[in-house]
């Protein structure tokens, strides 16, 4: 595929949660995730390989709440993973950081087993917008001992990690305190046409880009994000929407699109073939008006 191709396409725009978790969250382009997290945690740890796991966490009492998460995985020393793109600030990233990384702990320990065998849980939110009142753009929260007067301040555990990235901030933030690829990957998930060309030579890169032309290309994906889009208009305006009605209703879309284009086609081949109007219109479900436009 051509290094250029993306600039000739309207390209889906990566901040949006669900163009994010089809393009890192996808089996068979795990390398490319793996490429993005090892940009965040800089060798801490260094992952290897991945596995991606169900985000989907069903409530566990009647009154209970559940939990959709954009990519969960687990990594090749067995840390779990929560990557989660925020377009707006609702205020409660921190809550809901810590309320998604305790339930990716359940279940977790068998009979038996040690309190030591929980594994490390990392949950890396990048946020659209400003969440913070800290200056840089990438921070880490772990559980830390207050002062008490006596003890210094230190690390109590990092079996939890979060990562809070501000995306707004980014350009604010002195490089050398950002590893090149941290920049590169936050560069193109805040808009993509703005990779320079020299940057799509990095492999991981280029094939997410490839990734997200043939998305962008697909009209059955672009209805897919326009309904969750529509969807998230609809929570920042106040109403209630359900996302999979959004989810259903921009299927049918895409599908309607599809079928107009194969319609087309067909078309055009039947015209080519010197079938007259009248019988292109019965066959490929056209209109006269449109076989006529098609003859032009």
């Amino acid at each position: 595929m051509s290094e250029t191709r993306h600039e000739k396409i309207d390209l889906l725009p990566v901040k949006n949660d669900y163009v994010f978790a089809r393009l890192f969250g996808r089996r068979s382009h795990e390398r490319v995730l793996v490429c993005l997290l090892n940009a965040i945690l800089n060798g801490k740890p260094h992952i290897k390989d991945i596995s991606l796991d169900p985000t989907e966490y069903k409530k566990t009492s009647q009154n209970g709440k559940s939990v959709r998460l954009d990519i969960a995985a687990t990594s090749d020393d067995g840390t779990r993973l929560h990557i989660e793109m925020q377009c707006h600030n609702e205020g409660n990233i921190g809550d809901r950081a810590s309320f998604c990384q305790a339930r990716l702990r359940e279940d977790e320990l068998q009979e038996g087993q040690n309190y030591s065998s929980i594994p490390n849980i990392i949950s890396i939110w990048i946020c659209d917008e400003s969440v913070t009142k800290r200056q840089s753009c990438c921070h880490e929260i772990v559980s830390m001992y207050k002062d008490n007067g006596v003890d210094p301040i230190e690390i109590a555990s990092e079996k939890m990690r979060q990562f809070i990235i501000e995306l707004s901030k980014l350009e604010a933030t002195p490089k050398r305190f950002l590893n090149d690829m941290f920049s590169i990957w936050m560069m193109f998930i805040r808009d993509p046409n703005s990779i320079p060309p020299e940057f799509l030579k990095i492999d991981e890169v280029k094939e997410a880009m490839d990734e997200l032309t043939v998305m962008s290309s697909d009209p059955i994906t672009r209805a897919e994000y326009l309904a969750r889009q529509r969807e998230l208009n609809d929570i920042r305006s106040g109403m209630s929407v359900k996302y999979e009605e959004g989810i259903e209703k921009g299927k049918a879309e895409g599908e309607k699109i599809g079928e107009h284009k194969k319609a087309i086609e067909t078309a055009k081949k039947m015209l080519n073939d010197g079938l007259s109007a009248d019988l292109v219109a019965k066959y490929s479900g056209l209109s006269i008006a449109d076989i006529e436009g098609l003859k032009k």
